[in-house]
């Protein structure tokens, strides 16, 4: 008798978790209507351009308004991670192959090491240059869209990454030989002169 209770019970406390997972709030990952298609903005499509800069965009759903915002601030930041870091290695390997120096070189360590540093830091400098946030209908439920587009100032960026390098004489004497470093000083120049100074 026992045991049979207590199979029923579990078959009732399973169908009841069952039940409950299954009636649900929104789905985050609506299809695009019309109207969401009609709403997006056009720097999402085509995200600007400026000398200097780079852009990313994102969008993020959620019920709550701030989560969408920061999903797709952090997707937007993490893709520009991405695409700051492949540029970077490639400085790398033109540091490498300009100088002749092997994978296993201290100078080349040295440089990896200082640009690693001075990326991380500069990575927090990105702002969000625009946002719009859209309420949309999902499963009967309003959800909230955010569209986010990230501005991240390259130029500063190989400014720091000129002033630890140039700290480092060994380092710099090193990098000087390379086109990379005439390209990086001739960036920050141009920098400069836009920004009046």
């Amino acid at each position: 008798m026992t045991n049979k209770l207590i199979k029923t019970f579990l078959t009732i406390l399973c169908v009841m978790l069952a039940f409950n997972c299954s009636s649900g709030g929104p789905d985050l990952s609506p299809e695009p209507t019309r109207k969401v298609m009609k709403n997006i903005p056009d720097w999402f499509i085509t995200a600007p351009t400026k000398a200097g800069y780079r852009y990313e965009t994102a969008t993020a759903t959620s019920q709550d308004l701030q989560l969408a915002v920061n999903k797709a601030t952090l997707d937007a930041a993490s893709r520009l991670a991405a695409t700051i870091n492949s540029v970077m290695d490639g400085f790398t390997k033109r540091v490498q192959e300009e100088n002749g120096l092997g994978a296993d070189s201290d100078i080349l360590d040295r440089y990896s090491q200082v640009q690693s540093q001075t990326i991380a830091t500069a990575l927090k400098d990105y702002s969000v240059a625009k946002k719009q946030i859209l309420e949309e209908k999902s499963n009967s439920q309003d959800i909230f869209r955010a569209y986010v587009l990230l501005e991240w100032n390259e130029t500063a960026a190989h400014q720091r990454l000129l002033e630890k390098i140039k700290s480092d004489k060994e380092l710099y004497d090193a990098v000087r030989a390379s086109d990379l470093m005439e390209e990086m000083e001739s960036k920050v120049e141009a920098y400069r002169q836009r920004m009046g100074g």
